[in-house]
């Protein structure tokens, strides 16, 4: 390739191949008169190559950077051959590489494809609750679990080349650099970035594109955002595998982040500084470097990544110069490290994403196969449809539920109704354009038709009009020959119609009268003619000058002259007849005779035949003459005939060019048309492109309203899915649990899901009306359980440390009703019987920790007890901790009004009442004496079923095999020595002796007075300095004390005294006997 230097223009020209469209960067320095040539490749060179890795080795070979790495070739010297022999030019060009090189012609292309679009599509994906698949998008570009030891860190966990490829420079840096004013070039880089910023505040793309590390901390956070949010996905499941694998994902993210940033303190005291004091310093970032006066042992230096001896924070003496504003901290990044923290810190202290302590089951509640098949087959993602399972039933009754997926269900059909009218619409308006582009390139094509049509017409005229000139010869001949003169046929003859005049109302009649209505009266009337001529008049015959010489002059001098002669040769013969005289007179020698004879008659009878062949020949004349008028009649017949003729068609004829003309002015009019046809055409095409409700404006609404519209539907088909789970677990039938009203298979992707809102619409209606058909009327039952009589140690728990456990059996209902199951909860309500100031409030915090519900009425292997617990006549409730705060202590359920028909399930509806219970009081803060509560009542409102004979007998003998078995009986009472025994307490604290009370056996519950008492443990109990202290009373032979009160009723117990427990400082000492029954 050559050079053509002229004013600093270059001039290319290409011989093998083409460069296609070099592009020149001319810099001229006016010292050394150098040039400098920066040629940029306009082409893309491994267009090929990424198609053919991504066949290949599909996307992970495409995004793969040791490829992009290796797609580098140098070709410009080899290929364009230039010039180097001047000094005068320097030459700057650049390789055939995947170009990410700021201004390069085909950087942008590269950008969005190697990292814009894998970007926009994790983002996408992470959004939709694809969290893995969007991590397998973000590896395309940052990739924190790679293992690859060739590439340090942290550079090999970037997989987009130039920003492993590029240093990491940081905000401070370039502040600091903006008031250095040795490094001008890279000082007017940073200003075009902070202008382009100012300029376009709202574009973080504008900011990012000069500093690349804003992409970077866009990525990390990003990818952080789906960690997390697949972590608390996974957290919110709330089973133990679930956690298990939510901890493994914070963990990776807190791997990413490292350790907090510490808060560093202040380096140093800068000079407090006004406005006008600083307006000179200000940097280009609002910005200025101050003198900073050092505070040792503080170091003033600020790392850098950059090594430069010229640094702008060197300290000399404690004396410093630094920046008068502070770059502000990123808050959204350093709330990072909060968030993986909180979440690890409640999984590791057994909580719930909501921060509440909660046991979780060992195993997960069984998933149906069959509806996991039936998922994958309408192409749902089967962990969606797990984690669904997985999700805590809704906190509003089913009945609004279904109502609720019934309106969403409803804006589903009209989105499809919508998505249908815009693909209506699209295809309307693609079909108007495909109509309108087919009409103008057809009216293109008759346009040409047209334009032949209108010069087909003005030949059609011109032929006409050389017809009629060839006729008006033909009728001048003959106006001639009859007599006209040439002058008075130039009228006829002229015609203003050559000027082609376009015909209107005000020139028609003219034209008209130029080419028909002249001739109208120009025609000759045949028998005025003849008559004219049978009267005599010969002059009408037209006869020409022969003619007129032979009929008029030579004829007549002829027949004259025949006439003369017949004479004369009649009047010879009757001389003849003069007869001779014989006498001769002959004086002179002459003379005369006379005779008569045949002679004489022949001459007679020659005379009397020249007089007839007279009259014949005047009669063979006037004949002849006859026969020519009469030949010229005809002839002047035949004139006027053909007269008419040619006048007639110069009429028709000028009928006939008033024809032409108007249809030549008719086919031009429709050319004009036509034309202005074809511009309408396109002005209308022009207009269905341009107009605001065009093709691409349905497209967009298309693709927006398919968008929303499957949105919708998810969010619909979720509501839906949930309210049929809410509808199954306030219900609880069983016929119920093994119908699937709502299923997967609405969404038809082929039909754009049109009709699917329709479909899910009619099986909400379905499951509507199943609710009602199978909602049922239950038992309403109330359960009041003193906590005293249930498990007194826990109410002296509750006392001393202001919290407890409490587990409520399900034998304790049977004593209610036998044979019932089902038994599901409706309301709590708490009673706390103590001694409070006036307007004291009791607070008391009750938290259900677990519970289970019978939910059949069968006994397995004839036994009613629970087998394990992979029982499936039971079922558990784990994690879904619920409470409620009392402030009364009065039959108080923890809400302001207690509506059974409150649109939310009320606080621990729907929970089995087997269950455990904690019951927390503020031991902070105590606002009365915990000593002085006497009992705490639960009151259970719940529903259960009726089951039968066969599981009301099970329960009955589950009963005594409870109560009759020390182990399992939890059965006891507890007694306050000094309020139960107030004499003998007294006695006790004030002497030296042992402690001895009556037990009777009216003490006792009067479920144990039929029957035998077994006391089975004995137990003394003291609070003591906030804690709960107990002792067993080994020494008592029980066997003999449970003797004496099933045989007298009474029997007397006879306890030492201890230092810890039972001492004589009138602190209050709580009795508990275990006992069973027999």
């Amino acid at each position: 390739m050559g050079y053509l230097k002229s004013k600093n223009q270059l001039h290319y020209c290409h011989e093998r191949t083409m460069l296609r469209g070099v592009v020149a960067a001319i810099k001229t320095t006016q010292e050394t008169k150098i040039t400098y040539y920066n040629f940029y490749n306009h082409f893309h060179p491994y267009v090929g190559e990424l198609i053919g890795q991504l066949n290949k080795e599909s996307l992970a070979g495409l995004f793969d950077v040791e490829f992009q790495s290796k797609c580098a070739e140098d070709f410009f010297k080899e290929e364009y051959e230039p010039n180097t022999s001047d000094d005068r030019l320097e030459v700057v060009y650049h390789e055939k590489e995947i170009d990410l090189s700021e201004g390069g012609p085909y950087s942008v292309y590269n950008w969005e494809l190697l990292f814009h679009a894998p970007l926009a599509i994790a983002v996408h994906l992470s959004k939709n609750q694809r969290f893995a698949e969007a991590q397998r998008w973000f590896h395309f570009i940052f990739d924190p679990t790679s293992n690859d030891t060739s590439v340090e860190p942290p550079k090999r966990f970037w997989k987009f080349r130039e920003f492993r490829e590029s240093d990491v420079e940081l905000i401070n840096e370039l502040l600091m650099r903006l008031s250095d004013p040795e490094d001008s070039e890279l000082r007017e880089q940073i200003l075009d970035s902070i202008d382009g910023w100012c300029d376009n505040p709202f574009q973080p793309h504008v900011v990012a594109r000069n500093r690349f590390l804003a992409y970077r901390f866009n990525v990390v956070m990003k990818y952080l955002d789906n960690l997390i949010a697949w972590g608390d996905s996974l957290f919110r499941q709330d089973t133990i595998e679930t956690i298990n694998e939510a901890t493994q994902i914070y963990v990776l993210a807190a791997n990413i982040l490292g350790p907090k940033p510490q808060k560093i303190p202040p380096m140093g005291i800068t000079q407090p500084k006004t406005y006008a004091m600083l307006k000179n310093k200000l940097d280009a970032f609002g910005n200025a470097l101050v003198e900073m006066e050092g505070q040792f042992p503080f170091n003033l230096s600020i790392p850098s990544n950059r090594h430069s001896a010229t640094s702008q924070t060197n300290t000399l003496f404690g004396i410093a110069r630094t920046l008068y504003f502070c770059i502000p901290q990123n808050d959204n990044l350093l709330g990072y490290w909060d968030t993986v923290a909180d979440r690890l810190f409640k999984i590791r202290y057994c909580m719930n994403i909501e921060g509440i302590v909660r046991q979780l089951p060992l195993f997960e509640s069984p998933i149906d196969p069959g509806m996991l098949v039936k998922a994958a087959a309408a192409g749902i993602d089967i962990s969606s449809v797990v984690s669904g399972l997985n999700q805590p039933i809704s906190q509003i009754r089913a009945p609004l539920l279904i109502q609720k997926a019934l309106e969403i269900c409803s804006e589903v059909k009209t989105l499809g109704n919508a998505l249908l009218s815009a693909l209506e619409k699209k295809d309307a308006e693609e079909f108007a354009l495909l109509r309108q582009g087919h009409e103008i390139k057809i009216l293109q094509l008759v346009e040409d038709v047209k334009y032949l049509q209108w010069k087909e017409s003005e030949a059609a005229t011109e032929a006409l009009l050389k017809t009629r000139e060839v006729t008006y010869q033909r009728y001048r001949h003959y106006q001639l020959i009859l007599g006209k003169k040439d002058n008075e046929l130039t009228e006829i003859k002229e015609l203003s119609i050559d000027e082609r005049k376009e015909l209107t109302k005000d020139n028609f009649d003219a034209v008209y009268n130029e080419l028909v209505g002249k001739f109208k009266f120009k025609s000759i009337i045949l028998e005025e003619y003849r008559k004219k001529q049978t009267g005599g008049d010969i002059n009408l015959l037209q006869l020409n000058r022969s003619e007129s010489e032979e009929l008029n002059t030579f004829m007549p001098e002829a027949h004259d002259l025949q006439q003369a002669s017949a004479k004369i040769e009649a009047i010879a013969s009757i001389l003849s007849l003069i007869p001779q005289f014989d006498a001769n007179l002959e004086p002179m020698g002459v003379g005369a005779s006379t005779g008569f004879g045949g002679r004489e008659l022949s001459a007679f009878t020659s005379f009397i035949a020249k007089i007839k062949r007279l009259d014949a020949d005047d009669k063979s004349y006037k004949a002849t003459r006859a026969s020519k008028l009469a030949s010229y009649q005809r002839r002047i017949d035949d004139w006027v005939l053909q007269n008419n003729l040619a006048a007639s068609e110069l009429m028709q004829i000028g009928r006939q060019i008033i024809s032409a003309l108007i249809r030549e002015q008719i086919v031009k009019i429709e050319y004009e048309n036509h034309k202005q046809q074809i511009e309408h055409a396109k002005e209308i095409d022009t207009f269905l492109k341009e107009k605001f409700t065009n093709q691409d404006l349905y497209t967009w609404m298309q693709g927006e309203i398919s968008k929303i519209y499957y949105e919708c539907y998810k969010f619909a088909f979720d509501i839906a899915k949930k309210a049929e789970q809410t509808m199954k677990h306030e219900l609880m039938r069983k016929e119920l649990a093994d119908m699937n009203f709502i299923k997967f298979n609405y969404w038809d992707s082929g039909r754009k899901g049109l009709l699917s809102g329709e479909a899910l619409y009619l099986d909400l209606k379905r499951m509507e009306m199943a609710y009602h058909d199978h909602n049922k009327r239950e038992y309403e039952m109330t359960k009041h359980i003193s906590l005293q009589q249930l498990n007194p140690n826990a109410l002296l728990q509750l006392k001393a440390t202001g919290s407890c456990e409490i587990t409520i059996p399900e034998w304790l209902f049977d004593l209610d009703g036998p044979g019932h199951y089902m038994r599901r909860i409706k309301t709590v309500s708490l009673s706390i019987p103590c001694v409070t100031g006036p307007y004291t409030s009791i607070n008391c915090t009750l938290s259900l920790l677990k519970s289970t519900v019978r939910q059949s009425a069968l006994l397995k292997d004839g036994e009613y007890d629970r087998d394990g617990s992979e029982d499936d006549r039971f079922k558990d409730y784990f994690g879904a901790i619920q409470s409620i705060v009392t402030s009364s202590g009065q039959n108080d359920s923890g809400l302001f009004e207690t509506n059974l028909r409150d649109e939310r399930y009320l606080p621990f509806e729907g929970a089995g009442t087997e269950s455990t219970w904690k019951l927390e009081l503020p031991d902070d803060f105590k606002q009365f004496d915990y000593n002085t509560i006497s009992d705490l009542i639960l009151h259970l409102r719940y529903t259960a079923r009726e089951g039968g004979a066969l599981l009301k007998d099970g329960a009955v003998q589950q009963i005594n095999d409870i109560v009759e078995n020390a182990e399992t009986s939890d059965l006891a009472r507890s007694f306050s020595l000094k309020h139960d025994f107030p004499m003998e307490w007294h006695r006790f604290v004030n002497s030296t002796e042992n402690l001895s009370i009556v037990i009777k056996k009216d003490h006792f519950p009067y479920i144990a007075q039929g029957s035998g008492i077994n006391i089975s443990k004995i137990q003394l109990f003291a609070i003591k300095g906030g804690e709960l202290k107990g002792r067993n009373i080994g020494e008592l032979d029980l066997t003999s004390l449970s003797d004496e009160i099933n045989d007298i009723n009474q029997s007397e117990l006879a306890i030492e005294p201890d230092t810890e427990v039972l001492t004589r400082d009138k602190e209050e000492v709580f009795l508990v006997l275990s006992y069973c029954l027999e």
